[in-house]
């Protein structure tokens, strides 16, 4: 789909790396020749799969366990990839915390966690990051909502996923014109983890007849750190086959 070296030389880390969308992202990036740092919680060999595979491509890949929740990491993090890989380039924020359940039993924990998980650590990841490209030649963040917050429905997720649009666009006008920062946001993902009779129950309810797949989110990401996307920034992209089209 793009030129096998788009993005020779620039350095990609996906934060969710080994996991979920992020393998597919991460390999995404080394088709068009990009080195990869991937972070991982608890998958470790997961992580080191990709690694592997990115290193059998000839280049450079690098796995870091690493916390959402904790301060310490998320501010080193992104200075500890550009001095390990020798730059830093591109920053895809797809890891995140789940957050459901009925509002009348929500208790401060469990609001903790989705708020700190989506909300603080991708502005303080993005902010970090961008503080790193603005010393080179600048960079591309992508963050990563839900289609949770453009309507009602799971509650407190939605809400720290709708902060995370409103926070791409203040990144991006803070941190212009070095430093582009645009938002994905997936409907519901074909990924085992999703049940499935929820997800034939989506497919059906979908104009396109259909759910995204994680491979697609993947090369949504490597267009929007691409020349293609210079002109865009602090915008927001659904990528749901439809389906919002028809509960909007």
């Amino acid at each position: 789909m793009f030129d096998k070296e788009l993005l020779k030389g620039k350095v990609a880390l996906v934060v969710g790396g080994s996991t979920g969308t992020g393998p597919e992202i991460a390999r995404a990036f080394a088709e068009v020749s990009a080195d990869v740092a991937v972070t991982y919680h608890e998958h470790a060999d997961e992580a080191d799969a990709v690694v592997r595979t990115i290193e059998g491509k000839g280049l450079k890949s690098k796995a870091y366990q690493f916390d959402l929740l904790d301060g310490q990491a998320v501010r080193t993090l992104p200075k500890q990839v550009a001095d390990d890989l020798g730059r830093l380039d591109i920053l895809v924020l797809c890891a995140g915390a789940g957050g459901f359940g009925d509002v009348k039993e929500l208790d401060e924990e469990t609001w903790d966690w989705a708020m700190n998980g989506n909300v603080r650590a991708s502005f303080f990841l993005a902010r970090n990051a961008a503080l790193v490209m603005e010393t080179g030649d600048g960079g591309r963040i992508v963050t990563f909502s839900a289609t949770s917050a453009l309507k009602y429905g799971h509650a407190f997720y939605g809400l720290s996923k709708a902060a995370v649009i409103q926070m791409t666009r203040f990144l991006a006008h803070t941190f212009a014109p070095k430093v582009t920062v645009n938002c994905l946001i997936p409907g519901l993902i074909d990924l085992e983890e999703a049940e499935a009779n929820l997800r034939t129950e989506r497919a059906k309810n979908s104009p396109l007849q259909r759910i995204v797949a994680p491979r697609e989110l993947a090369q949504l990401c490597v267009m929007m750190c691409s020349p293609a996307f210079d002109s865009v920034t602090g915008e927001s992209l659904i990528a749901d086959a439809g389906f919002w089209l028809k509960h909007f």
